[in-house]
């Protein structure tokens, strides 16, 4: 395949449309619930927990990005929504 070549996907084009951007948030909120399940499953093991505690705060983090990409699909208004996101290292590079 040419570099200026793409390969094709049936039922895509070019735009993404409003269904697709919700399907892909709607994949996201699963992310964001099954990331949650599995950091509260591995908290109840005080032991656990505390010997694993950065990997812990990085599933949580990796849920906290997946539920503002989430809402980012879903707004109107994407620039107003940047400025409120809490996470600032997502907020950074979505602005950077």
């Amino acid at each position: 395949m040419l570099p200026e070549q793409t390969p094709q996907t049936p039922g895509l084009t070019g735009s993404m449309s409003e269904e697709l951007q919700e399907k892909i948030a709607a994949e996201l909120d699963r992310i964001h619930h099954d990331l949650e399940q599995i950091g509260v499953s591995l908290c109840g093991d005080m032991e656990m927990a505390e010997r694993h505690c950065e990997p812990l705060q990085r599933l949580d983090e990796l849920g906290q990005r997946s539920f503002w990409l989430a809402k980012l699909l879903r707004t109107d208004n994407p620039v107003e929504l940047i400025n409120n996101i809490t996470l600032g290292s997502l907020s950074s590079r979505l602005v950077g």
